[in-house]
């Protein structure tokens, strides 16, 4: 399973790639194929010599849904940065013709600020970060590499959520929503290395759930969310626990430094 500049690999091009090869080819295989019930034209093979047994075909099937993550930011990019960017011409723009006055200069700095927001948030869409979800498992794509897991590896899966103010300061849009999903058991992550940029280890938000996951944060003010849980409750509705409200940690006080 590879991710191309295309897209994602389809059935019809899986088809192709999973045809069914024989492990060992030798000469004079069947010398006639008509004889199929062990005619004459037959050839037998020996136990050491028998073909290998082709490896079933694992990967993503044609039922597969795309969640394309950098798509969500691009279209958050040309929203609110087009609007905020169009707002912060206007405020110069009235500075010139009609003369500075302090309530535009605020409003002009405020607009900018936002518009250069947007601008660094909209980064992440040249990574190419997505998911991918079917019945065989979860998918994780970011800059060209794909990292999967069974189902069958995973306890639970939803999308968990920030409020905007979370322990007397506010929270960064980019870190209020996020896609979790919990192991089965506590091999996971020796079997999964590659996961470890995205392991985390908090109190449990929701029951009967470890505090071990593995969080993805989504786009702010998109639908990606939503799309994440249309894949799941198609592919592995059983696994799907919703969205749910996250805490931050708790901030360590003077005590907890001194003891340290």
């Amino acid at each position: 399973m590879k991710w191309l500049p295309g897209g994602w690999q389809r059935a019809d091009r899986a088809e192709r790639e999973w045809a069914t090869v024989p492990g060992r080819t030798t000469e004079k295989t069947t010398l006639n194929q008509g004889n199929v019930q062990g005619g004459p034209g037959t050839r037998v093979y020996g136990r050491d010599e028998r073909p290998q047994e082709p490896a079933a075909p694992i990967g993503l099937g044609p039922e597969a849904r795309d969640v394309d993550v950098s798509a969500g930011t691009f279209r958050m990019l040309l929203l609110g940065g087009g609007v905020s960017g169009f707002l912060t011409v206007l405020c110069a723009a009235t500075l010139v013709n009609r003369g500075n006055t302090v309530g535009m200069w605020i409003w002009q700095l405020v607009f900018g600020v936002v518009f250069l927001w947007f601008a660094f948030s909209a980064s992440g869409m040249l990574n190419s970060r997505g998911f991918l979800v079917d019945r065989s498992g979860f998918y994780a794509r970011t800059r060209g590499e794909v990292f999967g897991v069974p189902w069958k590896e995973i306890s639970a899966i939803g999308i968990g959520r920030l409020p905007w103010i979370e322990q007397n300061r506010p929270v960064h849009p980019e870190r209020r929503v996020a896609l979790e999903f919990y192991p089965a058991d506590a091999g996971f992550s020796s079997r999964h290395p590659e996961l470890e940029r995205w392991l985390v280890e908090e109190p449990p938000s929701v029951a009967d759930t470890p505090g071990v996951r593995y969080r993805f944060h989504l786009p702010p003010f998109s639908r990606v969310p939503r799309a994440v849980e249309q894949a799941v409750q198609t592919s592995a509705p059983r696994k799907w626990i919703g969205h749910y409200r996250r805490h931050l940690p708790p901030m360590p006080t003077n005590n907890d430094s001194v003891r340290r």
